[in-house]
């Protein structure tokens, strides 16, 4: 224990006790060391300001008033001058003597008070924000440190639940109403949560958009219906001032056992579950060991992604698009596959989507761009011309440089950008619409056509459809699939048909497995498409060769 602690730690009734017992002995001792040692006309006197002392550290300044009065009497009247004559004190000597006992006590305490007020303060500013004055992160990280000891070393504590609610759009709603913004609306959530009349939380203000609230006494029946009430408690409209604004908040559990190894790592796991919630479009998540486990497996995987790209573990493989009317090849979709050199196979849905939430994405982007690329002046060399389909996101087209990049790639391997084809995936064409329409145009111009990918599957808007450069639509498998006998997705291929016909543009689909879904196509009237029953996707060899032989056949699918 360091001086500090033991300076201004909190005493029990019990330990005060002692103390004060221990100070009577000691006050009796340097009584009797005095009068050992000759009487007061010695130095031993002064040894009676350590239990003063001591006493102004435990008690504070009253406590050192009252053992420097005892102190003062125990060494006056009837304390001899010399204990050879007996000689006795005057009695403004022992008086003058008690005067200096009460200033060394009264100073002593006044400023042991003084210290430990300011000590305290300190304390409550450092585990508790400023603002809401709602305990802060660290606090709650001691809260559960002492849960897991005392689960450990007294009564188990199995029944805790940690709900943690994230304000997710915090920088759009600070850029739009200032910085106080939040801070109100973490204020409303606190109070709407304390009021819930069913759960009595503790409340945490962990981060500037994050307020947490740990229950007790939980059993797992519960979990559902305190999950559904913190989510009606907190809700997505929030009053600021005059205003009604949006909150796109999500909630995130962790279930308490008593055996949580860090509690830094319990916190981690309820943002582990926010950002679960938030990937799913879920307003809650529930964290589970497994979740934790899969996105520490992914982490690891990002963590291999430039080293896999330098050791050319990333290829490209080829999936032939036809023309559903004469069976005649229009092209290829790039489709990139990673083979890592300890796990092996390693599909893109694995990696791809974590992949766009982090630079990697570019670091990916790139080098998919210059393999096709690369792959495409190759084949033309060989008298094999074909348009060639990169997947890329809206993110992809506005960042600085890409059309530039892509342009300069051309450029580099000789090839027409006629021969290149950009699919977007509709989910990412809503943001920044009007900058992404002028870079599509400037590609455009190069002779680069776009297509929209997994259409009718994201949030695009028709108004901007229409503006946009786009020669292909591509329905998503998920609708082609249950064809023919699903008229819901029958009628939703339909429509995107008519539209897409009406507005000029071609539509492929995807995902083509059978000889009905390659019949219901064609009865509908789409254009193209691509799937398992056409070909799967090949290595670059194994493409040219199945090129080959296809181009020397009689051209007849299904």
């Amino acid at each position: 224990m360091s001086l500090a602690q033991l300076l201004f730690r909190k005493y029990t009734p019990v330990q005060r006790f002692i103390v004060v017992a221990l100070l009577m002995l000691a006050v009796a001792a340097v009584t009797l060391l005095v009068w050992a040692t000759g009487g007061i006309k010695y130095v031993y006197s002064h040894s009676m300001y350590i239990p003063i002392a001591i006493a102004g550290t435990v008690f504070g300044y009253k406590g050192a008033i009252v053992f420097a009065l005892v102190g003062g009497l125990a060494l006056g009247p009837f304390m001899p001058i010399s204990t050879e004559t007996m000689e006795m004190q005057k009695t403004i000597n022992w008086m003058y003597r008690c005067f200096y006992f009460l200033a060394v006590g009264l100073l002593s305490g006044l400023a042991i008070d003084t210290s430990r007020r300011y000590i305290r303060r300190l304390e409550r500013m450092t585990n508790h924000d400023p603002v809401t004055d709602l305990p802060n992160c660290k606090a709650l990280i001691e809260r559960l440190n002492f849960l897991r000891t005392k689960s450990r070393t007294h009564q188990p504590y199995k029944r805790g639940f940690l709900v943690i609610c994230s304000i997710d759009n915090s920088m759009e709603l600070r850029s739009a109403f200032g910085f106080t913004v939040i801070d109100s609306i973490i204020e409303d959530y606190a109070h709407s949560l304390a009021a819930m009349p069913k759960y009595r939380p503790e409340l945490y203000r962990i981060h500037a958009n994050q307020i947490a609230g740990l229950f007790h006494q939980i059993e797992d029946e519960q979990i559902d219906d305190l999950m559904s009430t913190c989510l009606a408690t907190v809700k997505e409209n929030a009053n600021f001032g005059d205003l009604w604004v949006y909150v796109e908040r999500h909630l995130g559990g962790v279930r308490l056992n008593g055996n949580e190894p860090d509690p830094i790592k319990t916190i981690q796991h309820g943002e582990i579950a926010i950002a679960r919630a938030s990937e799913r479009m879920l307003d809650s998540f529930i964290y589970t060991p497994e979740v934790g486990e899969d996105i520490s497996k992914h982490l690891a995987l990002m963590a291999d992604v430039s080293d896999s790209i330098d050791r050319g573990d990333f290829v490209m493989h080829y999936q032939p698009k036809i023309n559903l009317s004469n069976n005649t090849i229009i092209g290829a979709e790039a489709l990139i596959r990673w083979h890592h050199p300890t796990i092996g196979w390693i599909p893109p849905n694995q990696f791809i989507p974590f992949a766009e939430r982090s630079t990697l994405i570019l670091k990916i982007s790139e080098f998919v761009l210059h393999e096709v690329i690369r792959q495409t002046a190759a084949w033309q060399q060989q008298g094999i011309y074909i348009k060639v389909a990169i997947n890329i996101t809206g993110h992809d087209l506005l960042r600085p440089g890409f059309s530039q990049m892509l342009f300069d790639l051309l450029q580099h391997y000789h090839v027409d950008g006629s021969f290149i084809e950009l699919e977007i995936t509709e989910g990412t064409l809503i943001e920044d619409m009007d900058d992404l329409i002028v870079k599509l145009l400037k590609l455009s111009k190069a002779k680069i056509t776009v297509s929209i990918d997994d259409f009718g599957t994201g949030y695009s808007s028709l108004q901007y459809l229409y503006k946009l450069p786009v020669s292909l639509l591509k329905i998503d498998q998920i609708f082609v699939k249950n064809l023919p006998d699903d008229q819901g997705a029958a009628n939703i291929c339909a429509a995107a048909i008519v539209l897409a016909h009406k507005m000029g543009i071609k539509v492929l689909a995807e995902g083509i497995e059978s000889k009905q879904h390659l019949r219901s196509l064609r009865e509908l009237g789409c254009d193209y498409g691509q799937g398992y029953l056409i070909c799967k996707p090949k290595s670059a060899d194994d493409f040219i060769n199945w090129y080959q032989d296809y181009m020397s056949d009689e051209q007849s699918v299904g």
